[in-house]
């Protein structure tokens, strides 16, 4: 099994069991992460490929979006009083 296919099956894994625990920050981080190649290659996937260059609101919307969510759920778990 190469490297790549090991951390996806162990990030899958952490994910599971940290929803199940309640814990919602890494999947806030994850969506932080997903943002990052986003912004170098123009491209964004909703349900289907939305690229910058055709339509930049949509493109704009959905990194936006992604980074809201991601930054929350961190939020939640690190300020649960304040949520």
């Amino acid at each position: 099994m190469t490297r790549k296919r090991q951390l996806n099956y162990i990030t899958f894994a952490a994910l599971m069991v940290t929803t199940v625990l309640g814990y919602q920050s890494l999947w806030g981080l994850l969506f932080m992460f997903w943002t990052i190649p986003n912004f170098y290659s123009g491209h964004a996937l909703l349900l289907t490929d939305v690229t910058r260059d055709e339509d930049p609101v949509l493109f704009w919307l959905i990194q936006l979006a992604w980074i809201a969510l991601g930054l929350s759920m961190i939020a939640i778990d690190i300020l649960p009083s304040t949520f």
